[in-house]
Parts: structure tokens; C-alpha cells; sequence
């Protein structure tokens, strides 16, 4: 039983490491996204004027 809950709590590890780092993956291309948005919409207003 002791080397099936290792098991275990190495792969609950693993997953959850994959896990936060998929999640940060995520909201660094939202904000790069939203960056990017802004900038080129500040781009057009100043072409704009």
C-alpha cells in the first residue's frame, strides 16, 4: 500500500503541476492578447487624428 499512495501523490503532483502551468500558459496569451489589442487600437485612434 505504501508504494501505491507514492504513486499516487507523485502523479497527483505531476498533474497539478501540469495543471498551474497550463493555467499560466493560458492567461499569459490573454494578456498578451490584450495588450496587443490596445496597442494597435491606440495605433488607429492616433492615426486617426
Amino acid at each position: 500500500m505504501n508504494g501505491i499512495s507514492w504513486i499516487t501523490l507523485i502523479l497527483a503532483t505531476m498533474i497539478g503541476g501540469l495543471m498551474f502551468a497550463m493555467i499560466g500558459v493560458v492567461l499569459l496569451a490573454l494578456l498578451l492578447g490584450n495588450v496587443s489589442d490596445r496597442l494597435s487600437s491606440n495605433d488607429e485612434t492616433r492615426q486617426d487624428s
